[in-house]
């Protein structure tokens, strides 16, 4: 089970943009791979996250074919580091550390700073 999850809210603790809270809208896994370029297992000290609104970066795409649909100077949000992140509680409405508690045989994420659980 992952710390932070698509559609977690965010909020930055490093790196230009921080203090500013956004939406995960993907979670960017990465692998460790052998000589043969096979994946052989997941690498978590590269995890990566994209959140809306924060690092956006430009572009310069030029025309290559008839395929690419956006051309010119195009804006979007970089992936950023995983650890540079906190999760928000939402009943507490901080920026807090996640733990895991398995109650009834289900795994649940919580909320260090209030105890809530994190739905």
């Amino acid at each position: 089970m992952q710390r932070i999850k698509k559609g977690d809210t965010v909020e930055v603790i490093a790196g230009n943009e921080v203090g500013f809270r956004g939406e995960v809208q993907e979670v960017v896994t990465a692998w460790k791979v052998n000589r043969y370029k096979q994946k052989v297992k997941r690498d978590y000290d590269s995890y990566r996250v994209v959140v809306s609104g924060v690092n956006m970066v430009k572009k310069h795409q030029r025309p290559v074919s008839q395929t690419r649909s956006q051309v010119g100077i195009i804006e979007f949000e970089a992936p950023i580091h995983i650890s540079n992140v906190m999760l928000v509680c939402s009943a507490c409405d901080e920026p807090s550390r996640i733990g895991f508690r398995i109650e009834e045989s289900k795994k649940f994420r919580y909320c260090k700073r209030c105890g809530e659980a994190i739905v």
